[in-house]
């Protein structure tokens, strides 16, 4: 495969490229990873010096950088995925050139595939995606679900919910014309009292920035007595034929149940509205949305291409020690109360690319 000389340049500077223009195909075609580049002081944004015909714009790739490590985040944003062969080479060249080592995480199967066998990376699963159906929800809690497979996991999401309810509190979402200038205060407040309580480690691709990408996201809040006590955010992915909860915040003054509560009554207003398209005579053949929480940290890790022996020991050894200090399997179990079915997803690295170094360079870039 014939690759340009030139391998394009990063676009971390601003006034280097559009934000909007980037959030625009976040939006219409990125995954649940790619909206942590709309964080432009964390990641940075590359893109090839010249057009690769397979894509109908010039792809987009958001990365972190740790010095002598590049971590490429989830899939470059490409109209096709017949052009992902050549980003990859192009991007791994732009990062090989400055005698840097690439390594990519948070990938789908398209790509590792690429990767594994094109390249002869490494690829490992330790990860998947946490993704949720509404209408199965709203099924599963409804009073007529009996008998149901994972009867401990809906009985819980329900004494979650009527604790909510007992509570009064009250969940509704909030366009862009409704918001106030006391309740974005509150919003503000409440999120820095939250980030404030809590303690150890703390791992993620993102932080929480409420107002980022404002044309995009959607929000929900939960209200007890009139008072903001939690804000949920959602953001489109895949052209609006899904989305991704961004954030789900209860703040420390709401009643248990409070998180759970706004995520059921987004995940509830999303399948009232797809019911409606599916009336529609017009959109019928419209595809029925889904709802991801994003990347979750799987119990185990997993060899799938180009690794095998002592190094999947190691491998697995540190994985193992980083999942269980960093609480990162905790949050799976939290979204599984919501029956979010896994999609696994994958970290690719080069031969002898990715040891112990690496895995303290990458929780170094994501520590908040």
């Amino acid at each position: 495969m014939t690759v340009s000389a030139h391998y394009g340049k990063a676009a971390s500077d601003p006034a280097t490229f559009d934000k909007s223009t980037i959030a625009d195909l976040v939006a219409k075609y990125g995954s649940s990873s790619t909206t942590a580049w709309l964080e432009f002081e964390r990641y940075k944004i590359w893109r090839p010096a010249e057009p690769i015909p397979e894509s109908e714009f010039p792809p987009v790739q958001g990365y972190m950088q740790k010095d002598p490590y590049v971590f490429a985040w989830g899939n470059p944003l490409v109209s096709s995925p017949t052009a992902l062969s050549k980003t990859a080479h192009e991007f791994i060249g732009f990062v090989e050139q400055q005698g840097l080592r690439p390594i990519w995480c948070c990938v789908d199967r398209d790509l590792e595939e690429i990767l594994g066998n094109e390249f002869d990376w490494s690829t490992v699963s330790c990860i998947y995606e946490d993704v949720v159906d509404p209408e199965k929800v709203i099924e599963m809690t409804s009073p007529e679900a009996k008998g149901q497979e994972g009867q401990k996991i809906i009985k819980d999401l329900k004494k979650n919910l009527n604790r909510a309810e007992k509570y009064d509190v009250h969940v509704a979402e909030v366009k862009d014309e409704q918001w106030t200038n006391e309740d974005k205060r509150v919003v503000e407040e409440g999120i820095r009292d939250w980030k404030a309580n809590k303690s150890g480690v703390q791992i993620a691709s993102t932080t929480l920035q409420p107002w980022l990408d404002q044309e995009h996201r959607r929000y929900w809040i939960a209200r007890k007595d009139g008072h903001v006590i939690g804000i949920l955010i959602l953001t489109p992915i895949m052209g609006g034929s899904s989305w991704q909860i961004k954030n789900a915040v209860s703040f420390p003054s709401a009643p248990k149940g409070t998180s759970e509560a706004l995520i059921y009554n987004a995940l509830k207003d999303l399948h009232v509205e797809q019911e409606a398209a599916e009336d529609d005579e017009k959109k019928r053949t419209k595809n029925r949305v889904t709802v991801t929480f994003g990347i979750s940290a799987s119990d185990s890790l997993k060899p799938v291409q180009n690794l095998g022996g002592w190094k999947v020991s190691a491998l697995s050894k540190t994985y193992g020690k980083v999942a269980s200090t960093a609480g990162l399997i905790k949050r799976g179990e939290f979204r599984s109360k919501f029956a979010s079915e896994p999609e696994t997803m994958y970290v690719c690295y080069p031969p002898d690319g990715f040891g112990l170094d690496g895995v303290n360079a990458l929780l170094k870039v994501l520590r908040k």
